[in-house]
């Protein structure tokens, strides 16, 4: 009778500890929350910490003090990115002693510049004498007017745009740069200021370039990709927004998230009272 009272409370007990079990199931998700933010072996009361677990685990650190979310892969980034607008600016000064001298290689039925007047007089001197003479109208042939130089304003435009800037501060740069950077800058040194290319590289530039702000954007949105190759996008890329891929590529922005809450990590032992600390995390 003794062996057969203790089998009866033997299962009666597995059977209570078995039902317990199955109702601390219900605390599951819960469980792996708690145990996630606890930073030591130490048990947590459940109980204890399940009311400040639930109003409080999820509170943030950016409602007390923002952190600025920084993300290369961002596009426009949020901000107006002088930094980068200023490493852009300058590469267009060595890319213009680039194209220039390319220029200089070109044919005078192209360019129509008078290369033996420039040597025997000098560039500055031929700068002078162009900047005085003021803005004309050009007989460039139509590709140059047409297709180079508004391919070159939506370059400006993208260099703006994609450093953050709005629609008509990136047309205010494009403008500047075509205006005082190229006509009365660079060009200036071979040619009389065009009329034309005055009116159509920021004005036509701006619409090409707005029109590569969302194909690029598209672009970034399918992970670099065009057709599903990863080549042709970063290609399209290039072609869109030069300066500004060179920078990425570079690693200008890594691409580092960061982020920092305030959540409760354990309970105290003694008081019971819920024990706070600051969960850090970045991802490179």
């Amino acid at each position: 009778m003794t062996f057969l009272k203790q089998t009866i409370f033997t299962l009666l007990f597995l059977s209570l500890c078995a039902f317990s079990y199955a109702q601390q199931q219900d605390h599951s998700d819960l469980d792996t929350l708690v145990s996630d933010a606890t930073t030591d072996s130490t048990a947590v009361c459940v109980d204890a910490i399940t009311p400040v677990l639930q109003d409080s685990l999820a509170l943030q650190l950016d409602t007390i003090a923002p952190i600025p979310m920084k993300d290369s892969l961002v596009y426009p980034p949020p901000y107006h990115d002088w930094r980068r607008l200023g490493y852009d600016s300058g590469m267009y000064v060595g890319a213009a002693l680039i194209g220039f001298g390319v220029l200089w290689m070109m044919p005078e039925s192209v360019t129509n510049w008078n290369k033996e007047e420039m040597k025997e007089k000098g560039i500055l001197w031929k700068w002078k004498q162009n900047v005085k003479a003021g803005s004309v109208w050009d007989h460039d042939d139509w590709v140059l007017n047409w297709i180079t130089h508004p391919y070159c304003g939506g370059i400006y435009y993208m260099t703006a745009r994609s450093s953050g800037f709005t629609v008509l501060e990136s047309f205010g740069y494009s403008a500047i740069m075509s205006t005082f950077f190229w006509e009365y800058g660079i060009e200036a040194f071979a040619e009389v200021p065009s009329k034309q290319d005055l009116i159509i590289t920021p004005v036509v530039g701006s619409m090409v370039g707005e029109g590569f702000f969302y194909a690029k954007k598209s672009i970034i949105k399918h992970d670099k990709k065009v057709l599903k190759s990863r080549f042709l996008g970063i290609t399209t890329l290039f072609l869109m927004d030069p300066f500004n891929t060179i920078l990425d590529g570079c690693g200008y922005k890594d691409r580092v998230k960061t982020q920092m809450n305030i959540a409760p990590v354990g309970v105290n032992q003694f008081t019971k009272a819920p024990v706070w600390g600051v969960q850090f995390s970045a991802r490179f």
